[in-house]
């Protein structure tokens, strides 16, 4: 016969000391991120235990960004992902683009709404990344800003799991607002 309370218990500790990591992991990104001048946000305590009770993961925990650009410049962005699995996780990828997809619940709509003006950028390549189980891993991007108003943009990245021979599985995504300068 299992011992549940026992299960619980120990369930509950994983999860602790889970959320303890990303936490300190979150710490170091933000203090490398303020010291290059850029803009960070990142999963609150209570967001992150939403989205540890869910079914889909890894998940983004963090991001960064050098926050504004000139037309012909181009923009700084690194979106952090956690594993919270007890196994490894591959084949991840992140869709970056800009619009306003963030207001869109559904995925496919939101994938949908883009400015075309922007590059729509994927990393990274073949055969995609592995996050290790409990691990932390940063994808960065290098995006070009063409010629475009100034103003503020919508940017977005989108996690999701390939399968090579069937739809993959959308994990998460995450919004940030540059200035175009």
């Amino acid at each position: 016969m299992t011992d549940y309370r026992h299960s619980v218990a120990d369930y509950a500790d994983q999860r602790a000391e889970l959320v303890k990591r990303v936490a300190e992991h979150i710490e170091q990104s933000r203090q490398e991120h303020q010291r290059k001048g850029m803009v960070f946000t990142s999963v609150t305590p209570e967001q992150l235990q939403h989205k540890l009770e869910r079914t889909n993961s890894p998940m983004i925990v963090s991001q960064g960004w050098s926050g504004s650009a000139p037309v012909g410049g181009t923009l700084s962005y690194t979106v952090g992902i956690s594993n919270p699995d007890p196994v490894d996780r591959g084949s991840l990828f992140v869709h970056l683009f800009i619009g306003p997809a963030n207001i869109a619940p559904d995925v496919s709509e939101s994938v949908s709404a883009v400015d075309p003006r922007f590059p729509r950028l994927t990393k990274p390549g073949f055969a995609g990344l592995v996050v290790k189980a409990g691990a932390f891993e940063h994808v960065e991007f290098t995006i070009p800003v063409p010629t475009v108003e100034k103003s503020n943009y919508l940017g977005n990245s989108f996690l999701f799991q390939s399968t090579w021979h069937d739809p993959g599985t959308y994990l998460d995504r995450s919004l940030f607002v540059f200035e175009v300068t």
